[in-house]
């Protein structure tokens, strides 16, 4: 009787625990879809000259197709472990400061492939700080990307040189390398377009699980779920008749 009575909580635990990881997954494919129905949306807007980052709601502005007057500042982070094509390599970041406002926004590069050791980085990516990108007021185009902070385990930095090995774009990392009189803002990222200077191979994915996939893991659970209620019955079924 004891063993009836935990097996049943047990299983009827299982099938909760199935059954709410199924609803997650559906809630997770919906919001994939209004991302990307919004990133659709926004970029059939034409591109605008944007003067401030913080002059009306920051969620307003997301994939929007903007045109940024400014000067880049010679300080690249390299955001570690970025796989693409099944090799292992880097997003190149670099600091921006626009013109009209001094707000300074990180710019999205794009992927640049690994070369030798990760201890060899500042010999085989020097070029990147000798590209020059500093010297003159440009006009970069892109959209605005939002991002979340990221946690990483273990040191976020591996480096104090330049450019500097990050593990994941954090914003209060890289805060700590700018004047504290600067205006800094944190939470997005600006993806140039491909007709930008000083970027690298640029095809910007949105969402890096589709919504499709998600209702895939929500059918897995769900079955699973179903599978489990099924054995259940049956169990019940076999000891009735015994």
């Amino acid at each position: 009787m004891r063993l009836k009575l935990l097996s049943s909580i047990i299983s009827l635990l299982c099938i909760s625990l199935f059954l709410s990881l199924g609803f997650w997954q559906l809630d997770r494919a919906n919001e994939k879809e209004n991302i990307v129905n919004l990133y659709e949306q926004r970029q059939l807007l034409d591109a605008i000259a944007l003067n401030s980052i913080g002059e009306s709601t920051i969620e307003d502005k997301y994939y929007r197709n903007y045109k940024i007057k400014g000067r880049y500042i010679n300080q690249t982070f390299l955001i570690d472990n970025k796989i693409k094509d099944k090799q292992p390599g880097f997003n190149v970041i670099s600091l921006f400061q626009i013109s009209s406002s001094k707000e300074i926004i990180l710019v999205d590069r794009g992927w640049i492939q690994m070369k030798g050791q990760r201890q060899e980085i500042e010999q085989n990516f020097k070029f990147l700080n000798n590209q020059g990108i500093e010297k003159n007021v440009q006009e970069i185009n892109g959209y605005i990307y939002p991002r979340e902070k990221s946690y990483t385990i273990g040191e976020i930095s591996t480096s104090k040189s330049w450019p500097r090995l990050l593990q994941a774009i954090n914003f209060e990392e890289i805060k700590s390398t700018i004047k504290k009189d600067k205006l800094f803002v944190e939470g997005i990222v600006f993806r140039i377009n491909s007709n930008n200077k000083f970027g690298f191979k640029r095809d910007w994915k949105i969402v890096f699980m589709d919504s499709t996939k998600h209702l895939g893991y929500a059918f897995q659970w769900f079955s699973m779920a179903l599978a489990l209620v099924i054995l259940i019955i049956l169990f019940f079924v076999r000891m009735k008749n015994e």
